[in-house]
């Protein structure tokens, strides 16, 4: 039985060295093709996965990849621009999505952000984006954030106020004692709110 095998195998060697060596060169071009797609294949899988990119999304970019660029939106007539972490269709429409590995809880700075991205895609593509997703946190937690006019309505106004900032009003601080605590130039800053100062403004809040 081994001889046969022995046999067999050294048959199969004469059968391929009697091969053309162009069929070969094309054999093995063939295969590298197949090893690197499967490679790219799972390369782009993983980044979806860590972008919290669910599989029935298309995508149409993704940061970091070299295939699918993420698109530069930029306003002249809003002054605005941004770049997010995705784009995607979904029912037709295109969709932003915003990573944030490091969150533990959804923040008004974080809407913001994305509520910029769909205006910026609105005027761009020129349809309007219904929604938009947040990915948060090292489990991907997704939050969708829905475009309204009243969400809007609270994003100009802080587009509107930091306009007023650049032309000279004076910038007004919202301390708060959890915040200062962190900060590393509360030391030096005029604004630091301190726990009894805190305290007297609840109070007279009652």
């Amino acid at each position: 039985m081994i001889e046969q095998a022995l046999r067999d195998f050294f048959g199969t060697l004469v059968e391929v060295s009697s091969l053309d060596t162009d069929l070969l060169l094309f054999a093995m071009l063939v295969a590298v093709c197949i090893i690197t797609f499967d490679s790219l294949q799972i390369i782009a899988t993983r980044k979806r996965r860590e972008a919290g990119l669910e599989k029935k999304s298309i995508t149409l970019g993704l940061d970091g990849s070299k295939m699918l660029p993420v698109k530069n939106y930029v306003s002249e007539s809003q002054g605005l621009a941004g770049r997010p972490d995705a784009i995607i269709i979904e029912n037709g429409f295109i969709i932003p999505v915003e990573r944030k590995p490091l969150a533990r809880k959804l923040r008004d700075r974080y809407v913001a952000q994305l509520l910029v991205y769909m205006r910026l895609i609105e005027e761009v593509e020129g349809k309007k984006p219904p929604y938009g997703y947040l990915i948060l946190g090292s489990n991907c937690r997704r939050v969708k954030i829905t475009n309204t006019d009243n969400r809007q309505a609270w994003l100009q106004k802080m587009i509107d106020e930091m306009h007023e900032i650049l032309d000279g009003a004076q910038a007004m601080a919202t301390p708060r004692v959890s915040k200062c605590k962190r900060c590393d130039v509360s030391s030096a800053c005029s604004f630091k709110a301190e726990e009894a100062s805190e305290q007297l403004v609840k109070v007279g809040q009652r």
